[in-house]
Protein backbone atom coordinates (compact mmCIF):
# COMPACT_ATOMS: atom_id res chain seq x y z
CA UNK A 1 0.00 0.00 0.00
CA UNK A 2 1.22 3.53 -1.03
CA UNK A 3 0.14 6.19 1.51
CA UNK A 4 1.56 9.44 0.91
CA UNK A 5 -1.06 11.49 3.06
CA UNK A 6 -0.34 12.56 6.83
CA UNK A 7 -3.55 10.81 7.66
CA UNK A 8 -5.39 7.69 6.44
CA UNK A 9 -9.13 7.90 5.94
CA UNK A 10 -11.72 5.08 5.48
CA UNK A 11 -12.37 6.92 1.61
CA UNK A 12 -8.32 6.63 1.02
CA UNK A 13 -8.34 2.87 1.96
CA UNK A 14 -11.21 2.55 -0.47
CA UNK A 15 -9.56 4.46 -3.25
CA UNK A 16 -6.16 2.97 -2.85
CA UNK A 17 -7.61 -0.65 -3.07
CA UNK A 18 -9.44 0.44 -6.51
CA UNK A 19 -13.18 -0.64 -4.56
CA UNK A 20 -16.44 0.04 -6.50
CA UNK A 21 -18.74 2.63 -5.88
CA UNK A 22 -21.03 2.71 -2.83
CA UNK A 23 -23.85 5.05 -1.75
CA UNK A 24 -26.08 5.34 1.37
CA UNK A 25 -29.96 5.40 1.43
CA UNK A 26 -32.52 5.79 3.93
CA UNK A 27 -35.78 3.32 4.29
CA UNK A 28 -37.92 3.17 7.24
CA UNK A 29 -36.11 6.06 9.01
CA UNK A 30 -32.51 4.26 8.90
CA UNK A 31 -29.74 4.01 6.49
CA UNK A 32 -28.06 1.24 4.52
CA UNK A 33 -25.20 1.21 2.43
CA UNK A 34 -24.83 -0.66 -0.99
CA UNK A 35 -21.73 -1.66 -1.74
CA UNK A 36 -21.17 -2.68 -5.69
CA UNK A 37 -18.26 -5.49 -6.14
CA UNK A 38 -18.69 -5.39 -10.13
CA UNK A 39 -22.19 -6.90 -11.20
CA UNK A 40 -22.39 -8.11 -7.27
CA UNK A 41 -24.86 -5.52 -4.97
CA UNK A 42 -24.04 -6.01 -1.19
CA UNK A 43 -26.48 -3.86 1.32
CA UNK A 44 -25.37 -3.40 4.77
CA UNK A 45 -27.21 -1.60 7.41
CA UNK A 46 -25.58 0.63 9.28
CA UNK A 47 -27.82 1.24 12.58
CA UNK A 48 -28.43 4.74 12.40
CA UNK A 49 -30.90 7.08 11.72
CA UNK A 50 -28.44 10.18 11.83
CA UNK A 51 -27.52 11.29 8.06
CA UNK A 52 -23.91 12.78 9.60
CA UNK A 53 -23.22 9.60 11.41
CA UNK A 54 -24.11 7.04 8.37
CA UNK A 55 -21.58 9.18 6.02
CA UNK A 56 -19.04 8.69 8.35
CA UNK A 57 -19.82 4.66 8.76
CA UNK A 58 -20.42 4.07 5.06
CA UNK A 59 -16.42 4.04 4.06
CA UNK A 60 -16.31 1.69 7.21
CA UNK A 61 -18.73 -0.88 6.05
CA UNK A 62 -16.79 -1.08 3.14
CA UNK A 63 -13.88 -1.25 4.33
CA UNK A 64 -15.07 -4.52 6.91
CA UNK A 65 -16.66 -5.92 3.59
CA UNK A 66 -13.91 -5.66 1.41
CA UNK A 67 -11.37 -7.05 4.28
CA UNK A 68 -13.54 -10.45 4.41
CA UNK A 69 -13.19 -10.53 0.43
CA UNK A 70 -9.32 -9.76 0.11
CA UNK A 71 -7.83 -10.01 3.55
CA UNK A 72 -6.59 -6.85 5.75
CA UNK A 73 -3.19 -4.54 4.97
CA UNK A 74 -0.16 -4.67 6.00
CA UNK A 75 1.23 -1.26 5.68
CA UNK A 76 4.47 0.57 6.58
CA UNK A 77 5.20 1.05 10.07
CA UNK A 78 5.42 4.82 9.18
CA UNK A 79 2.05 5.14 8.10
CA UNK A 80 0.34 3.42 11.06
CA UNK A 81 1.93 6.25 13.10
CA UNK A 82 0.22 8.40 10.80
CA UNK A 83 -3.38 6.62 11.41
CA UNK A 84 -2.70 7.21 15.13
CA UNK A 85 -1.27 10.49 15.00
CA UNK A 86 -3.64 12.02 12.55
CA UNK A 87 -6.82 10.62 13.78
CA UNK A 88 -9.24 11.01 17.51
CA UNK A 89 -11.12 8.01 18.88
CA UNK A 90 -15.07 8.66 19.73
CA UNK A 91 -13.83 8.80 23.33
CA UNK A 92 -13.68 11.70 25.11
CA UNK A 93 -10.58 10.65 27.22
CA UNK A 94 -7.50 10.38 25.38
CA UNK A 95 -3.81 10.99 24.44
CA UNK A 96 -3.20 15.12 23.22
CA UNK A 97 -1.39 15.38 20.43
CA UNK A 98 2.03 16.37 21.75
CA UNK A 99 1.55 13.15 23.90
CA UNK A 100 0.64 10.88 20.61
CA UNK A 101 3.74 11.90 19.32
CA UNK A 102 5.95 11.04 22.34
CA UNK A 103 4.21 7.92 22.15
CA UNK A 104 4.97 7.24 18.39
CA UNK A 105 9.07 8.74 19.16
CA UNK A 106 9.17 6.06 22.08
CA UNK A 107 8.48 3.61 19.27
CA UNK A 108 10.45 4.23 16.91
CA UNK A 109 13.64 4.68 19.41
CA UNK A 110 12.55 1.03 20.90
CA UNK A 111 12.66 -0.65 16.82
CA UNK A 112 15.95 1.12 16.14
CA UNK A 113 17.23 -1.18 18.60
CA UNK A 114 16.43 -4.07 16.11
CA UNK A 115 17.45 -2.34 13.15
CA UNK A 116 13.91 -2.05 11.56
CA UNK A 117 13.18 1.18 9.29
CA UNK A 118 9.84 2.46 9.90
CA UNK A 119 9.70 3.95 6.64
CA UNK A 120 11.05 1.11 5.40
CA UNK A 121 9.40 -1.81 6.79
CA UNK A 122 6.30 -3.03 6.67
CA UNK A 123 3.89 -3.33 10.46
CA UNK A 124 4.45 -7.39 9.94
CA UNK A 125 7.91 -6.29 11.56
CA UNK A 126 6.29 -5.79 14.56
CA UNK A 127 6.49 -9.59 15.12
CA UNK A 128 9.79 -9.51 14.67
CA UNK A 129 11.85 -12.37 17.24
CA UNK A 130 15.80 -12.45 18.04
CA UNK A 131 18.05 -15.23 17.46
CA UNK A 132 16.44 -17.35 20.32
CA UNK A 133 13.00 -16.53 19.54
CA UNK A 134 12.14 -14.24 22.03
CA UNK A 135 9.88 -11.46 20.61
CA UNK A 136 11.56 -8.35 20.69
CA UNK A 137 9.33 -6.56 22.91
CA UNK A 138 10.29 -8.90 25.51
CA UNK A 139 13.50 -8.96 24.27
CA UNK A 140 13.80 -5.27 25.16
CA UNK A 141 12.23 -5.06 28.78
CA UNK A 142 14.50 -8.09 29.74
CA UNK A 143 18.09 -5.58 28.45
CA UNK A 144 16.45 -2.75 30.19
CA UNK A 145 15.04 -3.02 33.40
CA UNK A 146 12.70 -0.60 34.52
CA UNK A 147 13.69 2.40 32.07
CA UNK A 148 12.60 -0.06 29.62
CA UNK A 149 9.64 -1.21 31.63
CA UNK A 150 8.67 2.73 31.38
CA UNK A 151 9.54 3.32 27.92
CA UNK A 152 7.84 -0.05 26.80
CA UNK A 153 4.56 1.69 28.57
CA UNK A 154 4.91 5.09 26.72
CA UNK A 155 5.60 3.01 23.57
CA UNK A 156 2.57 0.14 23.84
CA UNK A 157 0.09 3.05 24.08
CA UNK A 158 -0.63 3.25 20.10
CA UNK A 159 -1.94 -0.10 20.30
CA UNK A 160 -4.43 0.25 23.41
CA UNK A 161 -7.59 -1.45 23.09
CA UNK A 162 -9.83 1.49 21.19
CA UNK A 163 -6.71 1.48 18.81
CA UNK A 164 -6.57 -1.87 17.87
CA UNK A 165 -10.81 -1.46 17.26
CA UNK A 166 -9.62 1.49 15.21
CA UNK A 167 -6.89 -0.47 12.60
CA UNK A 168 -9.46 -2.79 12.31
CA UNK A 169 -11.47 -0.39 10.92
CA UNK A 170 -9.43 1.08 8.90
CA UNK A 171 -8.63 -2.66 7.30
CA UNK A 172 -5.42 -2.97 9.12
CA UNK A 173 -4.42 -6.28 10.13
CA UNK A 174 -3.62 -6.23 13.98
CA UNK A 175 -2.38 -9.85 13.90
CA UNK A 176 1.06 -8.51 13.81
CA UNK A 177 0.68 -7.03 17.18
CA UNK A 178 -0.20 -9.95 19.26
CA UNK A 179 2.91 -9.99 21.05
CA UNK A 180 2.95 -6.69 22.42
CA UNK A 181 -0.53 -6.25 23.34
CA UNK A 182 0.07 -9.68 25.02
CA UNK A 183 3.25 -8.35 27.24
CA UNK A 184 3.03 -8.11 30.85
CA UNK A 185 4.46 -4.75 32.04
CA UNK A 186 5.22 -4.60 35.55
CA UNK A 187 3.45 -1.12 37.09
CA UNK A 188 7.05 0.98 38.58
CA UNK A 189 7.22 0.45 42.46
CA UNK A 190 6.28 3.48 44.45
CA UNK A 191 9.23 4.55 46.36
CA UNK A 192 8.13 5.49 50.36
CA UNK A 193 9.20 9.05 51.14
CA UNK A 194 11.84 9.69 53.18
CA UNK A 195 12.24 13.27 54.79
CA UNK A 196 15.44 14.56 55.59
CA UNK A 197 16.19 16.99 57.63
CA UNK A 198 18.67 18.98 56.38
CA UNK A 199 16.98 18.87 53.13
CA UNK A 200 13.99 20.09 54.40
CA UNK A 201 15.53 22.85 56.69
CA UNK A 202 17.75 24.30 53.61
CA UNK A 203 14.59 24.60 51.25
CA UNK A 204 12.50 26.45 53.26
CA UNK A 205 15.96 28.62 54.46
CA UNK A 206 16.18 29.47 50.39
CA UNK A 207 12.77 29.45 49.51
CA UNK A 208 11.71 31.58 52.15
CA UNK A 209 13.89 34.61 50.66
CA UNK A 210 12.58 34.47 47.42
CA UNK A 211 9.58 36.52 48.84
CA UNK A 212 11.81 39.32 48.50
CA UNK A 213 14.06 38.93 45.75
CA UNK A 214 11.70 36.86 43.49
CA UNK A 215 8.42 36.38 43.90
CA UNK A 216 7.49 34.20 41.57
CA UNK A 217 9.47 31.32 42.12
CA UNK A 218 8.63 32.16 45.96
CA UNK A 219 4.63 31.71 44.86
CA UNK A 220 5.55 28.46 43.05
CA UNK A 221 7.56 27.50 46.31
CA UNK A 222 4.49 28.02 48.26
CA UNK A 223 1.91 25.95 45.90
CA UNK A 224 4.53 23.14 45.57
CA UNK A 225 5.56 22.92 49.14
CA UNK A 226 2.79 24.92 50.87
CA UNK A 227 -0.74 23.32 49.00
CA UNK A 228 1.18 20.40 47.71
CA UNK A 229 0.51 20.95 43.56
CA UNK A 230 2.40 19.53 40.83
CA UNK A 231 4.14 21.49 38.34
CA UNK A 232 1.33 21.12 35.66
CA UNK A 233 -0.87 22.21 38.62
CA UNK A 234 0.74 25.10 40.05
CA UNK A 235 0.54 27.16 36.42
CA UNK A 236 -3.27 26.29 36.08
CA UNK A 237 -3.88 27.89 39.54
CA UNK A 238 -6.20 30.79 39.95
CA UNK A 239 -6.76 33.00 43.00
CA UNK A 240 -10.20 32.19 42.35
CA UNK A 241 -9.95 28.32 42.99
CA UNK A 242 -9.25 29.43 46.46
CA UNK A 243 -12.07 29.21 48.41
CA UNK A 244 -13.96 27.95 51.87
CA UNK A 245 -16.75 25.46 51.92
CA UNK A 246 -19.68 25.94 54.33
CA UNK A 247 -17.52 24.67 57.54
CA UNK A 248 -14.87 27.02 56.25
CA UNK A 249 -11.95 24.34 55.69
CA UNK A 250 -9.62 25.71 52.76
CA UNK A 251 -9.55 24.19 49.43
CA UNK A 252 -8.30 24.53 46.42
CA UNK A 253 -10.47 23.58 42.88
CA UNK A 254 -7.90 21.38 40.82
CA UNK A 255 -8.91 21.83 36.94
CA UNK A 256 -7.78 19.01 34.53
CA UNK A 257 -8.45 19.83 30.53
CA UNK A 258 -7.70 16.39 29.83
CA UNK A 259 -10.88 15.31 32.13
CA UNK A 260 -13.88 17.00 30.29
CA UNK A 261 -14.54 20.04 32.50
CA UNK A 262 -14.34 17.32 35.77
CA UNK A 263 -12.91 19.32 38.63
CA UNK A 264 -11.58 18.13 42.08
CA UNK A 265 -11.52 19.62 45.74
CA UNK A 266 -8.37 19.83 47.73
CA UNK A 267 -8.26 20.31 51.62
CA UNK A 268 -5.21 22.80 52.14
CA UNK A 269 -3.08 23.66 54.70
CA UNK A 270 -4.87 27.20 56.57
CA UNK A 271 -1.42 28.96 56.89
CA UNK A 272 -0.50 28.21 53.25
CA UNK A 273 -3.72 28.68 51.77
CA UNK A 274 -3.60 32.70 53.16
CA UNK A 275 -0.05 33.11 51.97
CA UNK A 276 -1.25 32.40 48.54
CA UNK A 277 -3.93 34.43 48.48
CA UNK A 278 -2.39 37.60 50.43
CA UNK A 279 0.14 37.83 46.98
CA UNK A 280 -3.03 37.89 44.80
CA UNK A 281 -1.95 40.73 41.99
CA UNK A 282 -4.02 41.71 39.11
CA UNK A 283 -3.51 38.34 36.75
CA UNK A 284 -6.26 35.61 37.12
CA UNK A 285 -3.61 33.30 37.35
CA UNK A 286 -1.33 32.58 40.76
CA UNK A 287 1.34 32.38 38.50
CA UNK A 288 2.05 35.50 36.25
CA UNK A 289 5.66 34.42 35.14
CA UNK A 290 6.18 32.35 31.90
CA UNK A 291 5.84 28.88 31.87
CA UNK A 292 9.85 27.84 31.59
CA UNK A 293 10.53 30.04 34.85
CA UNK A 294 8.53 26.95 36.43
CA UNK A 295 9.43 24.14 35.12
CA UNK A 296 13.35 25.15 34.32
CA UNK A 297 14.26 28.31 36.31
CA UNK A 298 12.54 27.08 39.42
CA UNK A 299 13.70 23.22 39.12
CA UNK A 300 17.06 24.70 38.99
CA UNK A 301 17.28 26.49 41.74
CA UNK A 302 16.10 23.77 43.60
CA UNK A 303 18.75 21.47 42.61
CA UNK A 304 21.68 24.37 42.98
CA UNK A 305 20.51 26.49 45.39
CA UNK A 306 18.68 24.04 47.64
CA UNK A 307 20.51 21.06 46.98
CA UNK A 308 17.91 18.90 45.90
CA UNK A 309 19.04 16.17 44.14
CA UNK A 310 15.57 14.52 43.30
CA UNK A 311 15.12 13.87 39.59
CA UNK A 312 11.81 15.88 40.02
CA UNK A 313 12.67 18.35 42.12
CA UNK A 314 9.09 20.35 42.66
CA UNK A 315 7.63 17.19 43.13
CA UNK A 316 9.79 16.50 45.87
CA UNK A 317 8.95 19.69 47.67
CA UNK A 318 4.70 18.27 47.36
CA UNK A 319 5.71 15.25 49.04
CA UNK A 320 7.53 17.54 51.73
CA UNK A 321 3.73 18.95 51.66
CA UNK A 322 2.05 15.16 52.35
CA UNK A 323 4.42 14.61 54.74
CA UNK A 324 4.07 17.89 56.92
CA UNK A 325 0.34 17.71 56.66
CA UNK A 326 0.45 13.64 57.53
CA UNK A 327 2.46 14.66 61.04
CA UNK A 328 0.54 17.80 61.51
CA UNK A 329 -2.60 16.29 61.91
CA UNK A 330 -2.23 13.17 63.87
CA UNK A 331 0.31 11.22 61.65
CA UNK A 332 -3.55 11.01 59.56
CA UNK A 333 -2.72 9.05 55.76
CA UNK A 334 -6.26 10.16 54.88
CA UNK A 335 -5.16 14.11 55.53
CA UNK A 336 -2.88 13.77 53.67
CA UNK A 337 -4.32 11.84 50.68
CA UNK A 338 -7.26 14.69 50.54
CA UNK A 339 -4.40 17.26 50.41
CA UNK A 340 -2.57 16.10 47.83
CA UNK A 341 -5.54 14.44 45.56
CA UNK A 342 -4.21 10.64 45.58
CA UNK A 343 -6.91 8.57 43.71
CA UNK A 344 -6.63 6.13 47.13
CA UNK A 345 -5.21 6.37 50.39
CA UNK A 346 -3.87 2.53 49.45
CA UNK A 347 -1.70 5.47 47.34
CA UNK A 348 -0.63 7.69 49.71
CA UNK A 349 0.14 4.81 52.49
CA UNK A 350 2.68 3.36 50.02
CA UNK A 351 4.50 6.62 49.80
CA UNK A 352 4.21 8.26 53.28
CA UNK A 353 5.13 4.55 54.83
CA UNK A 354 7.83 6.14 56.32
CA UNK A 355 10.53 4.73 58.93
CA UNK A 356 9.02 3.74 62.50
CA UNK A 357 10.89 5.79 65.31
CA UNK A 358 13.34 3.23 67.19
CA UNK A 359 13.56 4.33 71.39
CA UNK A 360 16.91 3.21 72.52
CA UNK A 361 17.10 0.16 74.07
CA UNK A 362 18.77 1.88 76.96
Amino acid sequence: MAQKNSCITPSTFLKEKNTPQYHTYSRNGFFYVEIYFGTERIRKSLNTKDPNEAERMAPIAAVEELDRRMGRTVPLISELFNVYTGNRLVTKKQANERTKGNNVNRMKHILAEYDIDVGAHDIGMFAKKTGNGTPICEDYLIRHGEKGANNMRQARSIFSKGWITYYKRMGIDTTWFANWIALTVESTEVQAFIPMGSERDRIVEKCEALKTIDVELYKAYALAYGLGLRSSEILRAKYDDLFDDMDENKLIRIHNPKSGGKYQDRCCDPYWWNEVLSLRGNDEYIIEASKDRIVRDFPYFLRHECGVSDNRPVHRLRKYAGDRTMRTNGNSIYAASKVLGHKSIEMTAKIYSGLPTIVASR
